[in-house]
């Protein structure tokens, strides 16, 4: 379903991405893992159509992404740091943001209750999003991901500010979407959670992907007992 393959991308003299190529199939739920500084987010950045990679090439469903933007409706978005409108309402804005997804007049109420309720946020669906903590802004943003039934995920960091009961909520979501036949890619640090979660993984360094496959087989081409052991064993080989 998503295919990058000879990613490069730079900032003026600065290497970002340096022939990134990695692919996720239906069905499969793929981490995106490495450092601060790897890579990842610009990886993100580049599929979802915010950054223009210097060479290389992005498919989605087959398609090219520089031949056209169709692409884009199949895709829900996390960024690390989502900017989420802090004079709207809860309701509001999920609200918004289904009309600019093209959900359906009819579909676009009920899948708003709907998302509410499964991220526990319709008690505070009158609240301004300004006024929420930290942890209740990421459930919004989390929510707002799933609001046009995407069929692939691009989530980065989706975990972070999020207790467990959160955790959970974003698991099953990303589970529903992966059994109806989606992707997902998933950047993110927290190795023990990629080991239970992620059917594959790319792991990055200094801009390259330095290996990809199931954990099982990380696991053995390093001789390592836990992801976090191959992680720190292939980071100190550089």
């Amino acid at each position: 379903m998503l295919r990058v393959e000879g990613l490069w991308k730079s900032y003026g003299e600065t290497l970002a991405v340096a022939d990134l190529s990695l692919s996720i199939g239906a069905g499969e739920i793929h981490g995106l893992l490495g450092p601060n500084g790897a890579g990842k987010t610009t990886v993100v950045k580049c599929i979802v159509g915010l950054l223009r990679p210097d060479r290389g090439e992005i498919l989605v469903n087959g398609v090219k992404t520089t031949s056209s933007e169709s692409y884009k409706s199949l895709i829900g978005y996390l960024p690390e740091d989502p900017a989420l409108p802090e004079y709207l309402t809860v309701e509001e804005f999920l609200g918004y943001l289904a009309r600019i997804r093209s959900v359906k007049p009819q579909e676009a109420k009920p899948r708003v209750g709907e998302l509410m309720e499964i991220f526990n946020l319709t008690r505070f669906k009158h609240e301004f999003i300004g006024s929420l903590s930290k942890g209740l802004r990421q459930r919004v943003a989390v929510a707002s991901v799933f609001i046009h039934r995407p069929k692939i995920l691009i989530l980065d960091e989706p975990f972070l500010g999020l207790d467990p009961e959160g955790q959970l909520k974003v698991k099953s979501m990303v589970r529903e979407v992966v059994r109806d036949g989606g992707a997902a890619l998933i950047s993110t640090h927290m190795l023990d959670m990629a080991e239970r979660f992620c059917d594959t993984v790319t792991i990055m360094y200094r801009g390259r992907g330095i290996i990809s496959g199931d954990v099982e087989s990380i696991r053995r081409a390093v001789n390592a007992d836990s992801l976090e052991d191959a992680f720190i064993k292939l980071i100190d080989r550089g």
